[in-house]
């Protein structure tokens, strides 16, 4: 499995890439800490979330490559995503569409930044639908 950035949106995440985060491709299956942000509504909602390198997230078991680094997800959300799989960012509708040479995962995976303390601590527990 593999996830390739491109340029454009490389560009647009550069504020986010740091050396001392660690990037994480949710799928919002109701599973993990950060679904106690959305819904178990199972939406097909994908975010890319930046967390400080040093803070264990027990449900993102499994790392895919990416032109960024590693990229973790969760293992039991494997389903949701393509052998390789491609960010992209299209300048005018400022998205950033999810997609593979079969299909478009989404239009847009939404960006959150939970780095340099800003961890909300009521998302620190497990949360399951």
């Amino acid at each position: 499995m593999k996830l390739t950035f491109t340029t454009e949106a490389i560009e647009r995440l550069d504020k986010y890439v740091a050396k001392d985060k660690q990037i994480l491709l949710d799928f919002e299956d109701g599973v993990g800490p950060f679904s106690a942000v959305g819904s178990c509504s199972l939406d097909g909602g994908y975010r890319l979330i930046f967390i400080d390198k040093g803070l264990s997230m027990k449900d993102f078991d499994t790392q895919i490559n990416s032109n960024l680094g590693l990229v973790k997800i969760k293992g039991e959300s494997r389903a949701q995503f393509d052998d390789q799989m491609k960010i992209r960012f299209n300048r005018h509708l400022f998205t950033l569409p999810l997609v593979s040479d079969r299909r478009t995962l989404t239009e847009n995976v939404e960006v959150v930044d939970y780095s340099r303390g800003n961890f909300p601590e009521k998302l620190r527990g497990q949360h399951d639908c």
